[in-house]
């Protein structure tokens, strides 16, 4: 247990120093199947944030109505953000509350330190701030809720005319589907699939106790607060 706990807190740290520098971002090993993740010129929109701040979600919504779009996504690392403003591809930011999104981190791996999944989030919205005025902010109620007005917002930005019609249920239904299908095809367990579930809910509960008082925590929050400042 010690040593799987030593083993997965070394790579994630090895993971956010590969995601904020530009010479070992070019390094991380990229599959067949996610090389088209990644931010290129030829990219029509950039979608990233930290972990479990709706990324997959709102990337499903936003590919179901706009199916001819490169999109360049999931690898959350400021380095792709700070790629796709260097190429000048439209970028949305995601940003979920420090508490829900981290506390949502530890759910889907229990063996991360807390302290360094609340570092993690404060490097990753950290090294993105100086770009703050090239990019969509998105926070998570407008992602999940009303992602039409992030799209609108990236439109007036960039000048581009992307489509988004509000959520409606049997879309939000649909988004889900193909998240659990997803998580089907891959094989992935239950914590790991983005669609709320009562297990996760659970655990999410024991983990928030150590999470809420941690010294780190308000710092996180304060950066969080500056992001929305920026909306």
């Amino acid at each position: 247990m010690i040593a799987r706990t030593l083993i997965k807190n070394t790579k994630y740290w090895t993971g956010g120093v590969m995601g904020r520098h530009e010479p070992l971002y070019q390094f991380i090993p990229f599959s067949k199947q996610n090389q088209w993740k990644k931010v290129s010129p030829q990219k029509d929109i950039c979608i990233e944030g930290f972990p479990r701040s709706a990324n997959s979600f709102f990337s499903v919504a936003f590919r179901l109505q706009n199916p001819d779009a490169k999109c360049a996504h999931h690898m959350h690392a400021p380095m792709q953000i700070i790629k796709a403003a260097e190429y000048g591809v439209p970028i949305v930011v995601l940003i979920r509350a420090p508490i829900d999104a981290i506390a949502s981190v530890l759910v889907v791996d229990q063996a991360l330190s807390v302290r360094l999944a609340i570092q993690s989030y404060l490097n990753f919205y950290e090294a993105i701030w100086p770009l703050r005025d090239r990019f969509v902010i998105s926070e998570f109620a407008d992602t999940t809720q009303r992602p039409s007005q992030t799209v609108e917002k990236v439109n007036r930005l960039y000048g581009t005319s992307f489509r988004m019609e509000p959520i409606s249920p049997e879309m939000k239904a649909d988004i889900f589907e193909q998240l659990r299908s997803a998580q089907k095809e891959l094989s992935l367990p239950e914590n790991l699939v983005a669609v709320p579930t009562k297990a996760k809910a659970k655990v999410k509960q024991d983990v928030l106790q150590d999470l809420s008082a941690h010294p780190l925590l308000p710092s996180a929050n304060a950066l969080y607060q500056r992001f929305l400042e920026e909306r």
